[in-house]
């Protein structure tokens, strides 16, 4: 199994930040006091993600730029259809796109909507459900949404860069690569981002690097020794338990028969590859972002 996945499972992340690769991406995240019932938010989560998708943005996981909705009642009412009562609700939604981090907001636009049920539920439910996700106007925000969301990254590229540094020394090492994980990757300053998250990651690497060890030691009791010295890999040479990690990997080599010497040699090459490790550890860092964004209470991801 791969590297990648152990670490998954050492620090408990249970999703993975969606990778940025030529455009922005934007999550749905829903307030956390909002009041329509379980069903109703997740169409309007839905509904959120086909406008979103028509200028290919939609994030299906969950990052730092979200759109959120927030619902206001316009105006309700009731008359009687044959024997029950049939409410009718005016919805106002404000649709607001910003960053969770730094509060940033990139663009706003209002979702007005009808619906009518027997019960308030039913005719919220309804109104959101009328909710045309192909009309042109939401479109045209999205994409002046995503055009302001990359000026803003290339603008401040170096002011992000430094609060992140803030706040690793802050030892708020989650939060500092989860300020830099939505970063576009289509974006000229992208390398300078990279580096700093590397940077950081390697930080932080003494409050993980005890658990990856105990998962290369129980992988090497297995004589699953391929497995024990990926892990190892993953150790930094400056954390805390590098010299045990060293005095580990001494251990798998004596212990391995000329097949596995073969194979650990061939691993050893491939390691080296500067390109692979650094891909490792921007995925670790992208599931150490998703934590964080998990952990939030003022907003819920739907994933």
């Amino acid at each position: 199994m791969k590297k990648i996945f152990f670490l998954l499972l050492l620090l408990g992340y249970s999703c993975l930040v969606q990778a940025q690769t030529d455009n922005v991406y934007i999550s749905v995240a829903m307030p956390s006091d909002c009041t329509l019932d379980g069903n109703t938010k997740s169409i309007l989560k839905n509904k959120l993600l086909q406008i979103l998708s028509t200028e290919g943005v939609a994030g299906t996981e969950c990052g730092a730029i979200i759109i959120v909705p927030e619902i206001n009642i316009i105006n309700s009412n009731s008359v009687y259809g044959g024997m029950r009562q049939i409410l009718s609700v005016e919805l106002g939604i404000t649709v607001t796109v910003r960053n969770m981090i730094t509060n940033t907001v990139f663009n706003t636009m209002q979702i007005a909507s009808k619906g009518e049920g027997y019960s308030d539920n039913e005719a919220k439910r309804s109104a959101i459900n009328k909710i045309d996700a192909l009309n042109t106007d939401y479109s045209r925000f999205v994409e002046a949404t995503k055009m302001k969301i990359s000026d803003y990254y290339r603008n401040n590229t170096v002011s992000l860069i430094t609060k992140a540094n803030t706040l690793a020394s802050q030892q708020l090492f989650d939060e500092a690569l989860a300020l830099l994980s939505t970063y576009p990757e289509s974006l000229p300053g992208y390398t300078k981002v990279s580096n700093a998250m590397v940077s950081i990651f390697k930080k932080c690497q003494t409050q993980y690097c005890s658990q990856i060890l105990l998962s290369a030691q129980a992988a090497y009791s297995k004589h699953d020794y391929t497995e024990a010295a990926e892990l190892v890999s993953m150790i930094d040479a400056q954390s805390s338990c590098a010299a045990q990690a060293k005095a580990l990997l001494n251990s798998i080599k004596k212990g391995m028969d000329k097949q596995y010497n073969d194979i650990i040699a061939m691993e050893k090459e491939k390691m080296r590859s500067d390109e692979r490790i650094k891909s490792a550890q921007i995925k670790a860092i992208k599931d150490i972002a998703t934590a964080y964004f998990k952990r939030q209470t003022e907003y819920i991801f739907f994933w």
